[in-house]
């Protein structure tokens, strides 16, 4: 079964906290995690990324008309710019000429080889069931 973006989204929420990412960074990584494919897909790659600079722009929040504005690129640059420069995503195509850019995301897309797993790893949240419910809970959260 083609999955979109599940399996990259999740390792997208470690890779951001690991990283020490911003924010915005976090929210584009994000976004680009769910738009792209977890496994190959016919001739399409896994974890590419090509959405554009307004649909960026919409991840980040700014809604049409303003994702095509001044503001909203000078954001997706900068939030880009975090991206590359922290390991997060490799650039493998500047936009132009008709083509928006293409980036790879530098994160684990494969699909888990069971539903629950035993590791020793602290940066995995573990599974109750395979249902995504987990056992672990933050120091400061309240329930």
């Amino acid at each position: 079964m083609d999955m979109m973006g599940l399996y990259a989204a999740k390792s997208a929420i470690l890779v951001a906290a690991r990283l020490r990412l911003g924010n915005t960074a976090t929210r584009l990584l994000l976004h680009m995690a769910l738009e792209c494919w977890d496994e190959k897909r016919d001739a399409q790659e896994p974890r590419r990324y090509f959405g554009g600079r307004e649909l960026s722009a919409i991840a980040l929040g700014f809604l049409a008309p303003e994702n095509g504005s001044a503001a909203a690129h000078r954001a997706v640059k900068r939030a880009v710019h975090e991206l590359v420069e922290s390991g997060a995503i490799k650039r493998l195509r500047a936009g132009g000429r008709g083509l928006t850019s293409e980036y790879e995301l530098m994160l684990d897309s494969a699909r888990p080889q069971t539903a629950r797993r035993q590791t020793n790893d602290p940066n995995v949240l573990p599974f109750i069931g395979g249902q995504g419910g987990t056992d672990w809970y933050p120091q400061r959260a309240t329930f």
